[in-house]
Protein backbone atom coordinates (compact mmCIF):
# COMPACT_ATOMS: atom_id res chain seq x y z
CA UNK A 1 0.00 0.00 0.00
CA UNK A 2 1.53 3.23 -1.07
CA UNK A 3 -0.52 5.25 1.69
CA UNK A 4 -0.05 8.90 0.67
CA UNK A 5 -0.73 7.99 -2.84
CA UNK A 6 -4.31 6.33 -2.37
CA UNK A 7 -5.03 8.45 0.45
CA UNK A 8 -4.27 11.89 -1.16
CA UNK A 9 -5.81 10.57 -4.37
CA UNK A 10 -8.89 9.24 -2.77
CA UNK A 11 -9.28 12.86 -0.56
CA UNK A 12 -9.41 14.55 -4.13
CA UNK A 13 -12.56 12.46 -5.09
CA UNK A 14 -14.28 12.10 -1.50
CA UNK A 15 -12.77 13.42 2.22
CA UNK A 16 -15.16 10.59 4.24
CA UNK A 17 -13.65 7.90 1.33
CA UNK A 18 -10.19 8.76 2.34
CA UNK A 19 -10.74 8.53 6.29
CA UNK A 20 -12.26 5.13 5.71
CA UNK A 21 -9.67 3.80 4.12
CA UNK A 22 -6.95 5.32 6.71
CA UNK A 23 -9.02 3.79 9.62
CA UNK A 24 -10.32 1.08 9.05
CA UNK A 25 -7.91 -1.00 6.87
CA UNK A 26 -9.68 -4.13 7.96
CA UNK A 27 -12.93 -3.47 6.52
CA UNK A 28 -11.21 -3.04 2.70
CA UNK A 29 -8.82 -6.07 3.11
CA UNK A 30 -11.82 -8.81 4.02
CA UNK A 31 -13.13 -7.08 1.22
CA UNK A 32 -10.29 -8.44 -1.42
CA UNK A 33 -9.89 -11.86 0.60
CA UNK A 34 -13.84 -12.49 -0.67
CA UNK A 35 -13.18 -11.98 -3.35
CA UNK A 36 -14.21 -8.41 -4.09
CA UNK A 37 -17.70 -8.06 -4.69
CA UNK A 38 -19.22 -5.91 -6.95
CA UNK A 39 -16.25 -5.80 -9.72
CA UNK A 40 -17.47 -5.87 -13.06
CA UNK A 41 -18.99 -9.26 -14.72
CA UNK A 42 -15.95 -9.21 -16.72
CA UNK A 43 -13.49 -9.32 -13.88
CA UNK A 44 -15.48 -11.12 -11.70
CA UNK A 45 -13.82 -14.87 -12.35
CA UNK A 46 -10.39 -13.42 -12.52
CA UNK A 47 -10.76 -11.69 -8.90
CA UNK A 48 -11.32 -15.13 -7.22
CA UNK A 49 -11.19 -15.42 -3.54
CA UNK A 50 -7.58 -15.22 -2.19
CA UNK A 51 -5.64 -15.41 1.41
CA UNK A 52 -3.08 -12.44 1.68
CA UNK A 53 -0.03 -13.86 3.44
CA UNK A 54 2.21 -10.34 2.96
CA UNK A 55 0.89 -6.65 3.79
CA UNK A 56 3.24 -4.22 3.93
CA UNK A 57 2.04 -0.33 4.18
CA UNK A 58 4.69 2.46 3.13
CA UNK A 59 3.63 5.89 4.55
CA UNK A 60 4.95 9.32 4.89
CA UNK A 61 5.42 9.42 9.47
CA UNK A 62 5.59 13.03 9.70
CA UNK A 63 2.07 13.59 7.67
CA UNK A 64 0.56 10.37 8.49
CA UNK A 65 1.70 9.02 11.53
CA UNK A 66 -2.02 8.66 13.04
CA UNK A 67 -3.09 6.26 10.73
CA UNK A 68 -0.10 3.87 11.88
CA UNK A 69 -2.12 2.44 14.86
CA UNK A 70 -5.10 1.31 12.24
CA UNK A 71 -2.53 -0.61 9.76
CA UNK A 72 -0.73 -2.17 12.61
CA UNK A 73 -3.83 -3.68 13.96
CA UNK A 74 -4.75 -5.25 10.48
CA UNK A 75 -1.32 -7.03 10.46
CA UNK A 76 0.36 -4.81 8.00
CA UNK A 77 4.32 -4.33 8.20
CA UNK A 78 4.29 -0.58 8.12
CA UNK A 79 7.43 1.31 6.41
CA UNK A 80 8.32 4.76 7.30
CA UNK A 81 8.72 6.69 3.76
CA UNK A 82 9.50 10.46 5.02
CA UNK A 83 9.91 13.02 2.93
CA UNK A 84 13.21 13.30 1.36
CA UNK A 85 12.54 16.34 -1.03
CA UNK A 86 11.21 20.04 -0.07
CA UNK A 87 8.15 18.85 -2.44
CA UNK A 88 7.40 15.93 0.03
CA UNK A 89 8.56 13.26 -2.59
CA UNK A 90 9.46 10.13 -0.29
CA UNK A 91 11.40 7.06 -0.99
CA UNK A 92 8.21 4.92 -0.55
CA UNK A 93 8.19 3.39 -4.58
CA UNK A 94 11.88 2.72 -4.19
CA UNK A 95 11.02 0.37 -0.65
CA UNK A 96 7.90 -1.17 -2.67
CA UNK A 97 10.10 -2.24 -5.72
CA UNK A 98 12.86 -3.48 -3.75
CA UNK A 99 10.84 -5.50 -1.54
CA UNK A 100 8.76 -6.60 -4.49
CA UNK A 101 11.60 -8.05 -6.26
CA UNK A 102 12.76 -9.44 -2.74
CA UNK A 103 9.39 -11.42 -2.86
CA UNK A 104 10.37 -13.09 -6.00
CA UNK A 105 12.87 -15.07 -4.23
CA UNK A 106 10.67 -15.97 -1.51
CA UNK A 107 10.33 -19.07 -0.40
CA UNK A 108 6.77 -19.55 -0.23
CA UNK A 109 5.38 -18.87 -3.95
CA UNK A 110 3.09 -15.82 -4.10
CA UNK A 111 0.44 -16.20 -7.11
CA UNK A 112 -0.64 -12.90 -6.99
CA UNK A 113 0.39 -8.91 -6.04
CA UNK A 114 -1.77 -6.58 -5.35
CA UNK A 115 -0.40 -2.90 -5.56
CA UNK A 116 -2.61 0.42 -3.89
CA UNK A 117 -1.12 2.56 -6.09
CA UNK A 118 -1.24 4.89 -9.41
CA UNK A 119 2.01 5.76 -9.86
CA UNK A 120 2.96 4.44 -13.71
CA UNK A 121 6.75 4.32 -12.41
CA UNK A 122 5.86 0.77 -11.02
CA UNK A 123 4.77 -0.59 -14.60
CA UNK A 124 8.52 -2.13 -15.43
CA UNK A 125 7.95 -3.99 -11.76
CA UNK A 126 4.29 -4.95 -13.72
CA UNK A 127 6.07 -5.86 -16.56
CA UNK A 128 8.79 -8.20 -14.87
CA UNK A 129 5.87 -9.85 -12.13
CA UNK A 130 4.26 -10.96 -15.40
CA UNK A 131 7.53 -12.22 -16.69
CA UNK A 132 7.09 -14.50 -13.59
CA UNK A 133 3.72 -15.50 -14.21
CA UNK A 134 2.35 -13.75 -11.60
CA UNK A 135 -0.80 -12.61 -11.59
CA UNK A 136 -1.25 -8.72 -10.33
CA UNK A 137 -3.74 -6.29 -8.88
CA UNK A 138 -3.56 -2.22 -8.91
CA UNK A 139 -6.12 0.21 -7.52
CA UNK A 140 -5.15 3.78 -8.80
CA UNK A 141 -6.82 6.63 -7.00
CA UNK A 142 -6.03 9.42 -9.65
CA UNK A 143 -5.97 9.45 -13.44
CA UNK A 144 -3.38 6.62 -14.35
CA UNK A 145 -1.68 6.52 -17.77
CA UNK A 146 -3.16 3.84 -19.90
CA UNK A 147 0.31 1.72 -20.07
CA UNK A 148 0.11 1.45 -15.98
CA UNK A 149 -3.57 -0.11 -16.66
CA UNK A 150 -2.47 -2.11 -19.58
CA UNK A 151 -0.11 -3.55 -17.67
CA UNK A 152 -2.32 -5.08 -14.94
CA UNK A 153 -4.00 -8.30 -14.67
CA UNK A 154 -6.77 -6.75 -12.72
CA UNK A 155 -7.59 -3.11 -12.28
CA UNK A 156 -9.77 -1.78 -9.24
CA UNK A 157 -11.42 1.10 -10.17
CA UNK A 158 -11.97 3.98 -7.17
CA UNK A 159 -15.63 3.80 -7.67
CA UNK A 160 -16.08 0.57 -6.78
CA UNK A 161 -13.52 0.31 -4.41
CA UNK A 162 -15.06 3.49 -2.52
CA UNK A 163 -18.62 1.83 -3.04
CA UNK A 164 -17.70 -1.61 -2.14
CA UNK A 165 -14.69 -1.97 -0.42
CA UNK A 166 -15.40 1.08 1.73
CA UNK A 167 -18.97 0.18 2.39
CA UNK A 168 -20.03 3.70 1.12
CA UNK A 169 -22.39 3.33 -1.59
CA UNK A 170 -25.69 3.49 1.12
CA UNK A 171 -27.99 6.60 0.26
CA UNK A 172 -28.06 7.17 4.28
CA UNK A 173 -27.94 11.22 5.29
CA UNK A 174 -29.31 11.80 1.89
CA UNK A 175 -31.53 14.43 3.01
CA UNK A 176 -32.84 18.01 2.16
CA UNK A 177 -29.96 20.76 2.67
CA UNK A 178 -32.15 22.59 5.46
CA UNK A 179 -32.31 18.95 7.39
CA UNK A 180 -35.68 18.52 7.40
CA UNK A 181 -37.47 15.85 6.01
CA UNK A 182 -40.68 16.94 3.76
CA UNK A 183 -43.90 15.21 4.66
CA UNK A 184 -45.31 12.46 2.10
CA UNK A 185 -48.37 14.19 0.02
CA UNK A 186 -49.68 10.91 -1.12
CA UNK A 187 -52.55 8.44 0.87
CA UNK A 188 -51.97 5.27 1.38
CA UNK A 189 -54.42 4.15 -0.98
CA UNK A 190 -52.94 6.26 -3.43
CA UNK A 191 -49.68 4.40 -2.73
CA UNK A 192 -51.66 1.09 -2.99
CA UNK A 193 -53.26 1.66 -5.80
CA UNK A 194 -49.71 3.04 -7.58
CA UNK A 195 -48.18 -0.33 -5.98
CA UNK A 196 -50.56 -2.12 -8.21
CA UNK A 197 -50.76 -0.77 -11.35
CA UNK A 198 -46.87 -1.18 -11.49
CA UNK A 199 -46.71 -4.76 -10.62
CA UNK A 200 -49.44 -5.06 -13.46
CA UNK A 201 -47.11 -3.39 -15.87
CA UNK A 202 -44.58 -4.75 -14.62
CA UNK A 203 -45.86 -8.30 -14.63
CA UNK A 204 -46.14 -7.98 -18.92
CA UNK A 205 -42.96 -8.53 -20.04
CA UNK A 206 -41.36 -9.98 -16.06
CA UNK A 207 -39.52 -6.39 -16.18
CA UNK A 208 -40.01 -2.55 -16.28
CA UNK A 209 -37.09 0.14 -16.82
CA UNK A 210 -36.92 2.87 -14.66
CA UNK A 211 -36.99 5.19 -17.92
CA UNK A 212 -40.50 4.07 -18.43
CA UNK A 213 -41.75 4.84 -14.53
CA UNK A 214 -43.04 8.47 -14.70
CA UNK A 215 -45.16 7.86 -17.96
CA UNK A 216 -46.82 5.32 -15.66
CA UNK A 217 -46.88 7.54 -12.52
CA UNK A 218 -48.12 10.35 -14.48
CA UNK A 219 -51.28 8.38 -15.06
CA UNK A 220 -52.27 9.35 -11.71
CA UNK A 221 -53.64 13.13 -11.31
CA UNK A 222 -52.53 13.31 -7.87
CA UNK A 223 -49.08 12.40 -9.37
CA UNK A 224 -49.36 14.96 -12.11
CA UNK A 225 -50.36 17.82 -10.03
CA UNK A 226 -47.11 17.24 -7.31
CA UNK A 227 -43.97 18.80 -7.84
CA UNK A 228 -41.63 16.47 -5.31
CA UNK A 229 -42.56 12.94 -6.55
CA UNK A 230 -45.49 12.54 -3.80
CA UNK A 231 -43.20 13.95 -1.16
CA UNK A 232 -40.49 11.18 -1.90
CA UNK A 233 -38.65 13.88 -4.14
CA UNK A 234 -37.06 11.49 -6.01
CA UNK A 235 -38.14 8.42 -8.70
CA UNK A 236 -35.78 5.98 -6.62
CA UNK A 237 -37.09 6.94 -3.53
CA UNK A 238 -41.13 6.62 -4.76
CA UNK A 239 -40.18 3.59 -6.71
CA UNK A 240 -38.62 1.76 -3.55
CA UNK A 241 -41.60 2.68 -1.35
CA UNK A 242 -44.04 1.06 -3.70
CA UNK A 243 -42.10 -2.01 -4.26
CA UNK A 244 -42.28 -2.73 -0.31
CA UNK A 245 -45.77 -2.08 -0.95
CA UNK A 246 -45.60 -5.18 -2.64
CA UNK A 247 -44.61 -9.09 -2.01
CA UNK A 248 -44.08 -9.90 -5.70
CA UNK A 249 -41.58 -6.99 -6.77
CA UNK A 250 -38.21 -5.72 -6.05
CA UNK A 251 -35.76 -3.85 -7.57
CA UNK A 252 -32.40 -4.74 -9.92
CA UNK A 253 -29.40 -2.58 -10.14
CA UNK A 254 -28.18 -2.17 -13.62
CA UNK A 255 -27.93 0.65 -16.16
CA UNK A 256 -30.90 1.78 -15.95
CA UNK A 257 -31.78 -0.03 -12.89
CA UNK A 258 -35.57 -1.71 -13.26
CA UNK A 259 -38.11 -3.23 -11.87
CA UNK A 260 -38.80 -7.07 -11.90
CA UNK A 261 -41.48 -9.30 -10.52
CA UNK A 262 -40.69 -11.86 -7.96
CA UNK A 263 -42.19 -15.48 -9.89
CA UNK A 264 -44.47 -17.06 -6.99
CA UNK A 265 -43.42 -20.36 -6.31
CA UNK A 266 -45.77 -21.74 -8.03
CA UNK A 267 -45.13 -20.81 -11.34
CA UNK A 268 -43.67 -21.04 -15.40
CA UNK A 269 -45.80 -24.06 -15.58
CA UNK A 270 -44.03 -26.59 -17.86
CA UNK A 271 -45.55 -26.89 -21.73
CA UNK A 272 -48.52 -29.37 -22.07
CA UNK A 273 -50.09 -31.67 -24.53
CA UNK A 274 -53.58 -30.13 -25.40
CA UNK A 275 -54.83 -33.83 -24.87
CA UNK A 276 -53.19 -33.21 -21.24
CA UNK A 277 -54.90 -29.87 -20.76
CA UNK A 278 -58.51 -31.38 -21.68
CA UNK A 279 -58.27 -34.00 -19.20
CA UNK A 280 -58.82 -31.86 -16.08
CA UNK A 281 -59.22 -27.97 -15.88
CA UNK A 282 -58.64 -26.24 -12.87
CA UNK A 283 -59.27 -22.61 -11.98
CA UNK A 284 -55.89 -21.46 -13.33
CA UNK A 285 -56.52 -23.77 -16.32
CA UNK A 286 -59.94 -21.93 -17.21
CA UNK A 287 -58.17 -18.71 -16.17
CA UNK A 288 -55.31 -19.59 -18.86
CA UNK A 289 -57.57 -20.28 -21.22
CA UNK A 290 -59.67 -17.02 -21.14
CA UNK A 291 -56.30 -14.86 -21.32
CA UNK A 292 -55.23 -16.89 -24.62
CA UNK A 293 -58.92 -16.72 -26.37
CA UNK A 294 -58.89 -12.98 -25.98
CA UNK A 295 -54.73 -12.58 -26.60
CA UNK A 296 -55.30 -14.44 -30.24
CA UNK A 297 -58.78 -12.04 -30.83
CA UNK A 298 -56.47 -9.02 -30.14
CA UNK A 299 -53.65 -10.12 -32.51
CA UNK A 300 -56.56 -10.92 -34.62
CA UNK A 301 -57.73 -8.12 -35.35
CA UNK A 302 -55.32 -5.66 -35.52
CA UNK A 303 -53.48 -4.40 -38.50
CA UNK A 304 -50.02 -3.86 -37.18
CA UNK A 305 -48.00 -5.95 -34.17
CA UNK A 306 -49.59 -5.18 -31.06
CA UNK A 307 -47.14 -4.22 -27.90
CA UNK A 308 -46.48 -6.96 -25.91
CA UNK A 309 -47.23 -4.26 -22.53
CA UNK A 310 -50.63 -3.00 -24.09
CA UNK A 311 -51.96 -6.65 -25.18
CA UNK A 312 -51.41 -7.43 -20.76
CA UNK A 313 -53.30 -4.38 -20.30
CA UNK A 314 -56.04 -4.99 -22.27
CA UNK A 315 -56.46 -8.24 -21.15
CA UNK A 316 -56.50 -6.82 -17.38
CA UNK A 317 -58.90 -4.58 -18.86
CA UNK A 318 -61.51 -7.02 -20.40
CA UNK A 319 -61.36 -9.90 -18.17
CA UNK A 320 -60.35 -7.94 -14.43
CA UNK A 321 -57.76 -8.02 -10.89
CA UNK A 322 -58.16 -11.84 -10.67
CA UNK A 323 -55.57 -11.20 -13.72
CA UNK A 324 -53.39 -9.86 -11.50
CA UNK A 325 -54.62 -11.71 -8.30
CA UNK A 326 -53.81 -15.11 -10.08
CA UNK A 327 -50.84 -14.25 -10.98
CA UNK A 328 -51.29 -14.60 -14.83
CA UNK A 329 -53.11 -18.22 -13.92
CA UNK A 330 -49.94 -19.01 -11.85
CA UNK A 331 -47.19 -18.88 -14.65
CA UNK A 332 -46.03 -14.93 -12.68
CA UNK A 333 -45.96 -13.17 -15.39
CA UNK A 334 -47.93 -12.36 -19.01
CA UNK A 335 -44.58 -13.16 -21.08
CA UNK A 336 -44.06 -16.28 -19.20
CA UNK A 337 -47.70 -17.73 -19.70
CA UNK A 338 -47.72 -16.96 -23.46
CA UNK A 339 -44.46 -18.78 -23.66
CA UNK A 340 -45.73 -22.02 -21.83
CA UNK A 341 -48.09 -22.54 -24.73
CA UNK A 342 -47.04 -25.03 -27.82
CA UNK A 343 -49.96 -23.21 -29.85
CA UNK A 344 -50.81 -19.54 -30.05
CA UNK A 345 -51.85 -19.19 -33.45
CA UNK A 346 -49.32 -16.05 -33.39
CA UNK A 347 -45.65 -15.71 -32.55
CA UNK A 348 -43.89 -13.58 -29.85
CA UNK A 349 -41.20 -10.91 -30.53
CA UNK A 350 -38.96 -10.37 -27.33
CA UNK A 351 -36.77 -8.08 -29.75
CA UNK A 352 -36.91 -5.12 -31.20
CA UNK A 353 -37.45 -4.07 -27.71
CA UNK A 354 -40.22 -3.46 -25.67
CA UNK A 355 -41.70 -6.46 -27.40
CA UNK A 356 -44.58 -7.35 -30.07
CA UNK A 357 -47.12 -9.90 -30.45
CA UNK A 358 -47.72 -10.63 -34.07
CA UNK A 359 -49.50 -12.98 -37.18
CA UNK A 360 -45.68 -13.45 -39.34
CA UNK A 361 -48.43 -13.91 -42.26
CA UNK A 362 -50.13 -10.44 -41.91
CA UNK A 363 -47.76 -8.49 -39.81
CA UNK A 364 -44.30 -6.86 -40.32
CA UNK A 365 -42.70 -6.05 -37.31
CA UNK A 366 -40.88 -2.78 -36.95
CA UNK A 367 -37.26 -2.42 -37.06
CA UNK A 368 -35.38 -1.43 -34.20
CA UNK A 369 -34.67 2.09 -34.48
CA UNK A 370 -38.20 2.82 -35.11
CA UNK A 371 -39.12 1.57 -31.53
CA UNK A 372 -36.31 3.58 -29.83
CA UNK A 373 -36.31 7.07 -28.95
CA UNK A 374 -35.05 9.64 -31.11
CA UNK A 375 -31.28 9.35 -30.50
CA UNK A 376 -29.45 12.53 -30.78
CA UNK A 377 -26.89 12.80 -33.24
CA UNK A 378 -24.00 14.78 -33.08
CA UNK A 379 -22.79 16.73 -36.49
CA UNK A 380 -20.44 13.38 -38.53
CA UNK A 381 -16.89 16.07 -37.84
CA UNK A 382 -17.76 16.69 -34.10
CA UNK A 383 -18.56 12.84 -33.37
CA UNK A 384 -15.30 11.94 -35.04
CA UNK A 385 -13.72 14.29 -33.07
CA UNK A 386 -14.97 13.37 -29.98
CA UNK A 387 -14.50 9.19 -30.41
CA UNK A 388 -11.15 10.28 -31.27
CA UNK A 389 -10.74 12.21 -27.97
CA UNK A 390 -12.71 9.79 -26.07
CA UNK A 391 -10.08 6.93 -27.33
CA UNK A 392 -6.93 9.10 -26.03
CA UNK A 393 -8.48 10.63 -22.78
CA UNK A 394 -10.80 7.91 -20.94
CA UNK A 395 -13.76 10.59 -21.91
CA UNK A 396 -17.12 9.42 -22.22
CA UNK A 397 -18.59 9.40 -25.87
CA UNK A 398 -21.92 11.14 -24.99
CA UNK A 399 -23.48 13.36 -26.89
CA UNK A 400 -23.89 17.03 -26.01
CA UNK A 401 -27.44 16.82 -24.58
CA UNK A 402 -26.26 13.90 -22.38
CA UNK A 403 -23.19 16.04 -21.11
CA UNK A 404 -25.46 18.85 -20.68
CA UNK A 405 -28.10 16.93 -18.84
CA UNK A 406 -25.02 15.70 -16.43
CA UNK A 407 -24.26 18.80 -15.34
CA UNK A 408 -27.53 20.28 -14.81
CA UNK A 409 -29.00 17.20 -12.67
CA UNK A 410 -25.13 17.57 -10.81
CA UNK A 411 -25.62 21.10 -10.00
CA UNK A 412 -29.37 20.49 -8.53
CA UNK A 413 -28.08 17.81 -6.82
CA UNK A 414 -24.96 19.62 -5.05
CA UNK A 415 -27.62 22.40 -3.74
CA UNK A 416 -29.72 19.72 -1.75
CA UNK A 417 -27.16 17.41 -0.72
CA UNK A 418 -23.11 17.25 0.35
CA UNK A 419 -20.51 15.38 -2.56
CA UNK A 420 -19.97 11.68 -1.99
CA UNK A 421 -18.92 10.27 -5.02
CA UNK A 422 -20.90 7.08 -5.10
CA UNK A 423 -24.39 9.08 -3.36
CA UNK A 424 -24.11 11.91 -5.95
CA UNK A 425 -23.03 9.43 -9.34
CA UNK A 426 -26.14 7.41 -8.30
CA UNK A 427 -28.63 11.03 -7.65
CA UNK A 428 -27.35 12.18 -10.83
CA UNK A 429 -28.21 9.12 -13.04
CA UNK A 430 -31.36 8.73 -11.50
CA UNK A 431 -32.27 12.50 -12.25
CA UNK A 432 -31.73 11.80 -16.27
CA UNK A 433 -33.63 8.79 -15.69
CA UNK A 434 -36.34 10.80 -14.54
CA UNK A 435 -35.87 13.02 -17.98
CA UNK A 436 -36.23 9.66 -19.55
CA UNK A 437 -32.37 9.50 -20.00
CA UNK A 438 -30.37 6.66 -19.48
CA UNK A 439 -26.84 6.97 -19.17
CA UNK A 440 -24.69 4.51 -16.93
CA UNK A 441 -23.09 5.35 -13.55
CA UNK A 442 -19.64 4.64 -15.15
CA UNK A 443 -19.96 7.16 -17.46
CA UNK A 444 -21.73 9.76 -14.60
CA UNK A 445 -18.19 8.79 -12.14
CA UNK A 446 -15.81 9.21 -15.01
CA UNK A 447 -17.34 12.68 -15.50
CA UNK A 448 -17.28 13.30 -11.14
CA UNK A 449 -14.15 11.79 -11.46
CA UNK A 450 -12.98 14.15 -14.02
CA UNK A 451 -13.78 17.20 -12.40
CA UNK A 452 -12.47 16.29 -9.31
CA UNK A 453 -9.27 15.34 -10.57
CA UNK A 454 -8.88 19.25 -11.86
CA UNK A 455 -8.49 19.98 -8.18
CA UNK A 456 -12.38 21.35 -7.90
CA UNK A 457 -14.08 21.52 -4.85
CA UNK A 458 -18.06 20.63 -4.86
CA UNK A 459 -20.49 23.34 -3.44
CA UNK A 460 -23.86 24.33 -3.88
CA UNK A 461 -22.80 27.20 -5.66
CA UNK A 462 -21.65 25.20 -8.76
CA UNK A 463 -23.53 25.98 -12.23
CA UNK A 464 -23.78 23.70 -14.63
CA UNK A 465 -21.85 26.04 -16.81
CA UNK A 466 -19.14 26.42 -14.20
CA UNK A 467 -18.69 22.41 -13.83
CA UNK A 468 -19.08 22.23 -17.55
CA UNK A 469 -15.90 24.49 -18.17
CA UNK A 470 -13.27 22.68 -15.01
CA UNK A 471 -14.28 19.34 -17.08
CA UNK A 472 -13.30 20.91 -20.10
CA UNK A 473 -10.30 21.56 -19.05
CA UNK A 474 -9.56 18.85 -17.28
CA UNK A 475 -10.35 16.81 -21.23
CA UNK A 476 -7.71 19.67 -22.38
CA UNK A 477 -5.17 18.79 -20.09
CA UNK A 478 -5.63 14.98 -20.38
CA UNK A 479 -4.72 15.74 -24.23
CA UNK A 480 -1.69 17.67 -22.92
CA UNK A 481 -0.35 14.80 -21.01
CA UNK A 482 -0.97 12.08 -23.99
CA UNK A 483 1.00 15.15 -26.28
CA UNK A 484 -1.79 15.48 -28.46
CA UNK A 485 -1.74 19.17 -28.70
CA UNK A 486 -5.50 20.38 -30.27
CA UNK A 487 -5.44 23.26 -32.68
CA UNK A 488 -7.88 26.67 -32.29
CA UNK A 489 -10.26 24.52 -34.45
CA UNK A 490 -10.30 21.55 -31.89
CA UNK A 491 -10.46 23.27 -28.88
CA UNK A 492 -13.75 25.18 -30.19
CA UNK A 493 -15.12 21.60 -31.15
CA UNK A 494 -13.85 20.54 -28.08
CA UNK A 495 -15.97 23.38 -26.55
CA UNK A 496 -18.94 22.26 -28.41
CA UNK A 497 -19.14 18.91 -27.56
CA UNK A 498 -18.87 19.78 -24.03
CA UNK A 499 -20.46 22.81 -23.50
CA UNK A 500 -22.78 23.14 -26.19
CA UNK A 501 -25.58 21.29 -24.92
CA UNK A 502 -26.00 24.06 -22.29
CA UNK A 503 -26.31 26.30 -24.62
CA UNK A 504 -29.11 24.48 -26.91
CA UNK A 505 -30.73 23.37 -23.21
CA UNK A 506 -31.24 26.85 -21.87
CA UNK A 507 -33.10 27.87 -25.37
CA UNK A 508 -35.15 24.94 -24.92
CA UNK A 509 -36.33 25.73 -21.46
CA UNK A 510 -36.90 29.47 -22.33
CA UNK A 511 -39.06 28.13 -25.73
CA UNK A 512 -40.80 26.14 -23.51
CA UNK A 513 -41.24 28.41 -20.80
CA UNK A 514 -42.73 31.23 -23.32
CA UNK A 515 -44.84 28.82 -24.87
CA UNK A 516 -45.89 28.03 -20.82
CA UNK A 517 -46.93 32.09 -20.47
CA UNK A 518 -48.27 32.43 -24.09
CA UNK A 519 -51.00 30.05 -23.33
CA UNK A 520 -51.84 30.94 -19.82
CA UNK A 521 -52.55 34.70 -21.61
CA UNK A 522 -54.70 33.04 -24.05
CA UNK A 523 -56.66 30.97 -21.48
CA UNK A 524 -57.51 34.52 -19.42
CA UNK A 525 -58.40 36.27 -22.97
CA UNK A 526 -60.74 33.62 -23.38
CA UNK A 527 -62.34 33.67 -20.20
CA UNK A 528 -62.65 37.42 -20.68
CA UNK A 529 -64.41 37.30 -24.16
CA UNK A 530 -66.94 34.56 -22.48
CA UNK A 531 -67.35 37.02 -19.61
CA UNK A 532 -67.73 40.05 -22.06
CA UNK A 533 -70.40 37.68 -24.16
CA UNK A 534 -71.95 37.31 -20.85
Amino acid sequence: VDFDNIYLGLRQLDEDAAEQFAANPAHWLAWLEEGMPGMPEEQVQASAQRDILIRKCYLNPRDFQRYRPFFTRSAFSVVDCPSLTSQGKNSADIYMVMDILDTLNHATHFDEFIILSGDSDFMPVLLRLRAYDRRTAILSAGPASAAFIAAADLVISEDVFIEYALGMGGEEGRKPANGTIPPITATPELLDAMAEKLYAEASANGELLATDLPKLYRQFPEFRRDSNWLGFYSLRALTTHLVRRHPNLRITEGDPWRVMVELPRKSAKSKRQPAERAASLTSEDRMRKRILDLVRKLVARSQEPILMGRAAQEVIDQIGKQVIESHWAGAGTFKNLLQSEDSLGFEIATSPSPGFLYDPQRHALPREEETGKTKDEMPPKLAEFAKRISQITGAPFLTPRQYALIFTALAEDLKEHRYHLTSTSKAVRDRLIEQGEAVSRTNINNVLKGIAYAKHRFTKRDTPQSLARVYRSYILSRCENAEMELSREEKRMLKEWIEGGLRELQQKKKSEKSEKKNGKKSEKSTALVKAETK
